[in-house]
């Protein structure tokens, strides 16, 4: 008798078939399910904004045991992409099942739901420590003036990071703000240009250098430092000297200098050596020191 009474108090899962577009779950819900897909295609969806698509479900595939087991809410909306069949397991089906199961073996779903749950909620987080650097270096990377779609641009960037997209569209306009991105538009589409990679370069240094507690170099040069750098970017980058000569080449225009400035300089990063002790200017770096002097107030972000 009592094995005839479980057996009538089985709920069993239900079985239906939908139409591409029809709307199998939404977070308004106050019904937890696990959905499973027999047939077909699923979409799961961001509900505020149903054109991001968050993952996309093949025959197999399963969602909401987390939502049934462990009453973690499942956020995202799912629609069927294509006709479809799928099985809705509520949780009536669900506790009529589990009363069947030994204690052991619920124990052990209970515990791999855990952990699934742990992992699921490690993977959504960012290892990003600096927001700002990481999108300046992220966008130093695209092509220089070239249209780029705007949401398209943060969607990868938020996959690539875990950062939240209002995180990022605040560093957005953190570096537009700055100068070192632009926003335009382009058949009413937001569109971002960078206009000098180099200078997001240079922007990320500063950022290390603050992180750091270190002054940034080109930052804390003297005036006699800063007359040199203009001398040098005036000049062929094949101009070549030894250290001797070009000390006597710097004392024509400051009586002054010495073989300790000449050092400072060489280790600025402002001199290459070459062939038999001889030097040229490293034009690469003195166009670095350059721009970031011009575009001081753009790097500080004091615009």
């Amino acid at each position: 008798m009592k094995m005839e009474n479980s057996r009538q108090q089985i709920i069993p899962p239900n079985r239906i078939n939908v139409k591409a577009g029809f709307v199998v779950y939404t977070p308004d819900s106050d019904e937890r399910s696990i959905v499973i897909l027999n047939d077909g295609e699923l979409a799961a969806r961001n509900k505020d904004n149903p054109s991001e698509i968050v993952f996309t479900m093949r025959p197999g595939d399963l969602v909401g045991v987390a939502a049934l087991l462990e009453r973690e809410p499942f956020r995202h909306e799912l629609v069927a992409t294509k006709d479809s069949t799928i099985t809705i397991v509520n949780e009536e089906c669900m506790e009529s099942e589990l009363q069947r199961l030994p204690v052991w073996l619920l124990a052990v779903i209970k515990t791999l739901s855990a952990k699934t749950r742990k992992m699921k909620y490690a993977s959504r987080q960012s290892n990003v420590e600096s927001t700002l650097k990481s999108l300046a270096e992220y966008c130093s990377h695209k092509p220089p003036k070239t249209p780029l779609y705007l949401t398209e641009l943060i969607q990868e960037y938020s996959w690539l990071t875990r950062l939240p997209v209002e995180t990022i569209q605040e560093n957005f306009k953190s570096l537009v703000r700055r100068h070192l991105l632009q926003l335009t538009k382009i058949e009413e589409r937001a569109v971002c240009k960078i206009p000098d990679p180099a200078l997001l370069k240079i922007f990320i240094d500063y950022q290390t250098s603050q992180e750091r507690g270190e002054p940034f170099a080109p930052y804390k040069l003297t005036l006699y430092q800063k007359k040199v750098l203009a001398l040098l970017s005036t000049m062929s980058a094949n101009t070549k000297k030894d250290g001797p000569g070009w000390l006597n080449f710097i004392k024509q225009n400051d009586p002054k200098a010495g073989v300790s400035q000449w050092i400072c300089l060489v280790k600025l990063g402002w001199f290459k050596p070459v062939d038999n002790d001889n030097f040229v200017i490293c034009a690469d770096k003195v166009t670095y020191f350059l721009k970031a002097l011009r575009y001081e107030t753009n790097i500080r972000g004091v615009v």
